[in-house]
């Protein structure tokens, strides 16, 4: 009796497999060479090419080269700076920004020179003489920056006139510290006593100070302007000969330092570490270099 077993057997030697099943071949048993140290069997077996594989590992890559990597993929030191938060809008906002503009580290050596010329013997020298070294104070220690500075802004080396972020700083701050010492020797040349121009160069050896220290903080400069005036008025009250007594305005200016890191505190401008750091480094600047020289 014959069975009939096609049925249970559809893909026998004597059918041919239908064309969908050759696209997906069967693993196949071809013989290979059998090492001892790597291989138990001489059989090995031959798949047909999976590309599931390779998209899993493009799905799953590497995790510790996602952890050597910034979202940015830059390295640690070439990530952008933070972006410093905005002050409320306000008056006291305005009120901290023009307070900001009116003792700025720019501004404060022409206010230094203008005390020489109101407060001491020297308020009686001709006011066109007053007048042409103020303005030449003024041109190196304020415009020349300033011109400088601005043109940093348009090619893109400084992100705002502000000199908001720290990496902005360090061409500013060479320029600024190279005018303070040439308006310090001018004045040395102009018959005005030696501790005048020193006051100049007092306030240069604060920037540079402050400029080292910017690398790693940011100091206020702010604060080390309105300290280097501070010292200015009280060696003013000690060898300028005033008519009266100057520690009104001293303590004036105490104020003025108050309400001004007050102000660069209030903008997140610094904190107030920050500025009372950078008071000290102006203020110790001026009056070591004073005390060195006389």
């Amino acid at each position: 009796m014959n069975i009939d077993t096609s049925d249970y057997y559809p893909w026998g030697p004597d059918r041919k497999r239908p064309a969908e099943q050759e696209q997906h071949p069967e693993p196949t048993l071809t013989s290979a060479p059998v090492d001892d140290a790597t291989s138990e069997s001489p059989l090995s077996i031959t798949e047909a090419p999976d590309a599931a594989p390779e998209a899993s590992q493009q799905a799953h890559p590497d995790p510790t080269a996602a952890n050597s990597a910034t979202p940015l993929g830059l390295s640690e030191n070439e990530l952008p700076e933070q972006e410093t938060p905005q002050a409320p809008k306000g008056s006291l906002t305005n009120l901290s920004h023009l307070l900001s503009w009116i003792l700025s580290p720019v501004v404060t050596p022409t206010l230094g020179i203008i005390a020489v010329f109101q407060l001491s013997m020297y308020s009686y020298a001709p006011a066109a003489t007053k007048w042409l070294i103020v303005g030449i104070v003024f041109s190196l220690t304020c415009v020349i920056p300033c011109a400088a500075i601005w043109g940093l802004t348009k090619f893109g080396d400084v992100s705002d006139m502000a000199l908001t972020r720290r990496s902005d700083r360090l061409i500013p701050y060479i320029i600024t510290g190279a005018c303070l010492l040439a308006c310090g020797y001018y004045l040395t040349r102009t018959g005005l006593p030696l501790w005048v121009g020193y006051f100049y160069i007092g306030a240069a050896a604060a920037t540079l100070i402050n400029l080292l220290i910017n690398f790693r903080w940011k100091i206020s400069a702010h604060g080390a302007g309105i300290g280097g005036l501070i010292a200015m008025l009280m060696i003013l009250n000690r060898y300028g000969l005033p008519s009266y007594n100057l520690w009104g305005w001293v303590v004036a200016a105490i104020i003025a330092a108050g309400l001004l890191g007050a102000a660069r505190v209030w903008l997140w401008r610094h904190t107030p570490m920050q500025t009372i750091c950078g008071e000290l480094v102006g203020f110790l600047g001026v009056i070591l270099t004073e005390s060195f020289v006389n």
